[in-house]
């Protein structure tokens, strides 16, 4: 039966018994009204008779009160003779009113003619008793006939007995049958609404069980959509790290490859591997984008942050791209509009990039204008309007209702043109709309567009002054009044490594050894952004990170840094409370770019250009120093700090690996295998150590094999032992 049928056979079914219903309460009623109208003519054949009786013996009492008056000659038997011949006549039209049909009318004449004849001859009797005395009153009692009139009113009598008794027969008849019927049709009823009662009790029972069912499969189907949306999310990590690794090498090697002596046309190349490289990347992080904001990962961070400051920053940011394209690039803020918002800065620095950004790249001529102007305004609530416009090439106007739309740009040659998904748009609405804000556009062909973006924020309040005393730690470096950076690595090599890069960005930061030291570096002191080891010890970063978010409910970016290459560590760091992820070994403009986002008050870098490396000659076998130059900007004091760190560091780490493998402490193995792989990554050894440490740093519980881990050590300790040597080589 076809779902769509299914109400039509229900609502028939429904009528139908409807109908049934209907006809048996009627034959049930009609029965019943059988029923009482034969008890009602039982009791009247009843009273007749009842009367019938009644007259026979007022007559009879009559008749013999007449002749023992005569018989004894005594008055007294005649009192009140009068008044029961009255009675009588009243019997007789009672019964006559009762019992007048068809079939008695002509006994009910005789019976009534009689009766007056026998009372006008007991009257008569009496008369001559009274005017000719007892012979002559005697004489006409032995007559007979008054004795035949009293026989033929008993004759009438008994007909009419008769007549009424049959018509009790037949009126009992009747209400046998009318009960009989009435109590079966009852039945019927009964056994009807009983079947009724169980059918609709099994429809309910059938349809409760289909809604069971489909809320099973409603679960599974639920069950279903987690899973795969879990493969979605698995694959997108894979995707990401799969994609992101080799693309992070071929910019490194351009970055390196440009610091060399080359021609024209090989610095043409290289540019235009660069620039395609970071195509890609900005593809592969708009992807991402969307899917968080479809998975419902992405959050919204509000923070108290200065609105001229990221503008600022999103000004310098494209500038140099203006100014080789030779735009006017503006940007301008009314004077009523508060500095100091409270909302996600984040997400309006990547709001107003990406307009930005497709307004210079659709901008051949003419100049890019940012506007921010105050709209509404109510106690400590605000709404901002930022207005994007350009001179560029414009938009038609039946594309404009699509421009938002995912993979859509407004002509079909844009992204041959210029590049890109389509995904920056649809991304900036949805961003927008999470802010509870709204994005509209105006444009035309040849004149340019203007996209107006409006946000609701309340006042922030400034960071209060830290006092400058916490400064005097030597871990912390107060090179620039406007950026904090707390830095959480317990990997001495990591840390000198962290101190060169901020101190030669001028940045102030704290460096602490584990998660412990975290919580309570924010507990004292303020800081702009959090970089967090993932594995420390005493408290690692997720659980740091955890008490960060939902202990002390901070929103204060966190960057995680980890040596783990397996896919789906950044979705892992993200879902945990991190803000964004990046990888060991830590590549500089990456970690740069970052801070600069997070911060918003960072100007781009200048790099410097690439100097001569004496030490870098083929002899050394192991060592690869282009990771530790590139970092070092030609600084040998920071390259022979590191190499000592390295030389110092590296035997304590293989003693305590030893240690642990001798104990057949699975969990120190791991670590210490961690840390050992962020080590020898300064000094280019993955290729080399990687493929040993890898194994015990995922090194199962179930399966220790202590002779097979011993050899993978001592194959380990050889390749240190001659690192080390080429270190010392290198510093010598």
């Amino acid at each position: 039966m076809q779902p769509k049928k299914i109400k039509y056979y229900l609502l028939g079914l429904f009528i139908t018994g409807m109908i049934l219903f209907v006809v048996l309460q009627f034959n049930s009623s009609n029965n019943i009204r059988k029923l009482i109208k034969g008890n009602e003519q039982l009791l009247q054949e009843l009273n007749v008779k009842n009367e019938l009786q009644k007259l026979q013996t007022n007559m009879a009492k009559t008749d013999s009160k007449v002749r023992g008056a005569v018989i004894s000659q005594d008055t007294t038997h005649i009192t009140g003779i009068e008044a029961e011949i009255a009675i009588i006549k009243a019997d007789l039209k009672e019964i006559n009113k009762i019992v007048k049909n068809d079939s008695t009318e002509k006994l009910l004449t005789q019976l009534y003619y009689l009766v007056e004849e026998k009372n006008n001859f007991n009257l008569m009797v009496l008369d001559t008793f009274y005017s000719n005395g007892k012979e002559a009153a005697e004489k006409m009692i032995n007559n007979q006939k008054g004795k035949r009139l009293g026989e033929a009113i008993n004759g009438i009598l008994r007909q009419l007995d008769t007549t009424r008794q049959s018509e009790v027969n037949r009126t009992t008849h009747l209400i046998d049958s009318s009960g009989q019927k009435a109590q079966s049709w009852g039945t019927i009823l009964v056994i009807f609404a009983c079947l009724t009662c169980l059918l609709a009790f099994l429809y309910i029972i059938s349809r409760i069980h289909r809604q069971e069912q489909l809320i099973e499969a409603l679960d599974e189907s639920q069950r279903q959509e987690k899973k795969l949306a879990a493969v979605k999310e698995q694959f997108l990590a894979n995707m990401s790290h799969e994609i992101r690794t080799p693309m992070n090498a071929v910019l490194g090697f351009t970055h390196l490859l440009k610091s060399q002596p080359m021609n024209d046309k090989s610095r043409e190349f290289v540019n235009a591997i660069e620039n395609a490289g970071q195509s890609l990347l900005e593809i592969i992080n708009d992807i991402l984008d969307i899917s968080k904001i479809e998975s419902g990962m992405m959050r919204i961070e509000a923070t108290s942050f200065s609105l001229r400051s990221v503008l600022h920053s999103v000004n310098t940011m494209f500038r140099p791209k203006a100014e080789e394209k030779q735009l006017q690039l503006t940007v301008t803020i009314d004077e009523d509009v508060p500095d100091i918002l409270y909302g996600d800065m984040m997400r309006l620095t990547q709001v107003l990039v990406n307009l930005t950004s497709n307004a210079v790249k659709f901008t051949h001529e003419g100049e890019v204008h940012i506007h921010a102007r105050k709209i509404w305004a109510e106690d400590n609530s605000v709404r901002i309007l930022f207005t994007v416009s350009d001179t560029g090439i414009g938009i038609d106007a039946d594309k404009l209702n699509s421009i938002f739309d995912r993979f859509n740009q407004a002509e079909a040659s844009t992204t041959r043109k210029y590049g890109g998904t389509g995904l920056g748009l649809t991304i900036v609405k949805q961003l927008i709309e999470l802010q509870n804000g709204f994005i509209s556009v105006e444009s035309k062909p040849g004149e340019g567009s203007i996209f107006k973006v409006e946000l609701p924020y309340t006042l922030g309040e400034s960071p209060a002054e830290e006092d400058n005393n916490y400064y005097s730690d030597n871990d912390l470096y107060p090179l620039h009044p406007d950026v904090r950076l707390l830095v959480a690595e317990d990997n001495k090599m990591n840390q000198n490594l962290l101190r060169h890069l901020l101190s030669s960005w001028q940045l102030q930061f704290k460096i602490v050894n584990n998660g412990k030291e975290v919580l309570q570096a924010l507990d004292k002191q303020h800081f702009d952004l959090v970089l967090m080891d993932i594995q420390m010890p005493e408290m690692d970063g997720y659980t740091a990170v955890q008490a960060i978010r939902n202990e002390r409910h901070s929103t204060i970016p966190i960057i995680a840094m980890t040596a783990h290459a397996m896919a789906g560590e950044r979705e892992k760091c993200l879902q945990m409370g991190m803000n964004e992820y990046i990888s060991k070994p830590i590549i500089e403009e990456e970690l740069y770019k970052i801070i600069q986002v997070y911060i918003g008050k960072l100007p781009p870098r200048e790099l410097p250009s690439a100097l001569h490396h004496p030490h870098e000659t083929g002899a050394q076998h192991l060592i690869n120093m282009h990771y530790l130059h590139d970092l070092s900007k030609g600084n040998t004091d920071f390259e022979k700090t590191m190499l000592e760190q390295f030389i110092t560091q590296l035997p304590e780490e293989l003693a305590l690996l030893k240690k642990a493998i001798i104990a057949e402490d699975i969990a120190g193995i791991r670590a210490t295998a961690h840390s050992l792989k962020t080590t020898v990554a300064f000094i280019g050894l993955e290729e080399h150590l990687y493929p040993l440490l890898d194994p015990l740093e995922k090194l199962p519980e179930n399966n220790y094999h202590l002779n097979v881990i011993a050899g993978q050590f001592n194959t380990l300790k050889q390749l240190c032992i001659q690192a080390v040597q080429e270190a010392i080589n290198i510093l010598l």
